[in-house]
């Protein structure tokens, strides 16, 4: 008998059949997944330099991005923001995966707030901040902080600077004004890089990501370009 119970079982099976692989290996996420995530990265970058007046010989980004996707795209988006309530695909917790309804959405916000404090505690992976301006290249995916295709510029600013000259040292503190929120459909996604204190906004609570905070949970998704080729010829060639 077909009855909500079954067809509630087989939805769950679905989503940890598809789900699980882009947690449990962050190469098969990467390829699946990477390309998009580093172009919304991207957009963030883009947006802030734009509201710096950093536009020199560049076209004003658009105040929203709107892309048309599928449950296909919206679950391991999902997956690689850690979201729990919406479905883990770990087959190792108690959460119940779920694959994603018709007409589900995911909307990233760019906040900008110069009044707040900003946390005065380190996070968790503060340790990783040493390795900020290295090249990025070098270091493990699962210990890169932000993701390869974010400009050194990005903290090479000051106010009044409206170029990407490199004159201005590197200050890991000159994006502290801006922080990112996600929602999925009608709730907020808290992300695991964002939840203790040192990476979320002194105020809003944990649903409102530093920037570092949002960069350090996409991190190891979004490969550069070279990258991508790399790994989809080791995979090619298993």
């Amino acid at each position: 008998e077909i009855d909500d119970e079954l067809i509630a079982r087989v939805s769950n099976i679905s989503a940890v059949e598809y789900l699980h692989p882009t947690m449990s290996s962050t190469q098969l996420a990467r390829l699946e997944i990477g390309p998009l995530v580093r172009e919304l990265a991207d957009n963030v970058v883009c947006a802030i330099e734009a509201d710096r007046g950093i536009e020199a010989g560049k076209t004003r980004p658009p105040k929203m991005s709107i892309y048309s996707g599928h449950d296909t795209t919206i679950g391991p988006l999902l997956a690689i923001l850690g979201d729990d309530l919406a479905g883990s695909p770990s087959l190792t917790t108690s959460a119940t995966p779920m694959w994603p309804p018709f007409s589900s959405s995911l909307r990233i916000e760019l906040l900008k707030d110069s009044t707040s404090p900003y946390p005065t505690v380190q996070p968790s992976w503060a340790g990783d901040l040493a390795n900020h301006s290295e090249d990025l290249s070098a270091i493990p995916p699962e210990e890169r902080i932000r993701p390869l295709t974010v400009p050194d510029s990005l903290y090479r600013w000051a106010p009044g600077r409206t170029d990407n000259a490199s004159a201005v040292p590197f200050n890991s503190r000159a994006t502290r004004d801006y922080y990112v929120r996600i929602w999925y459909n009608d709730r907020s996604v808290q992300l695991p890089a964002c939840r203790d204190p040192g990476a979320h906004h002194s105020k809003l609570g944990a649903s409102v990501c530093t920037l570092d905070g949002f960069f350090k949970q996409i991190a190891r998704f979004v490969p550069s370009e070279s990258e991508t080729i790399q790994e989809r010829l080791a995979l090619a060639n298993a």
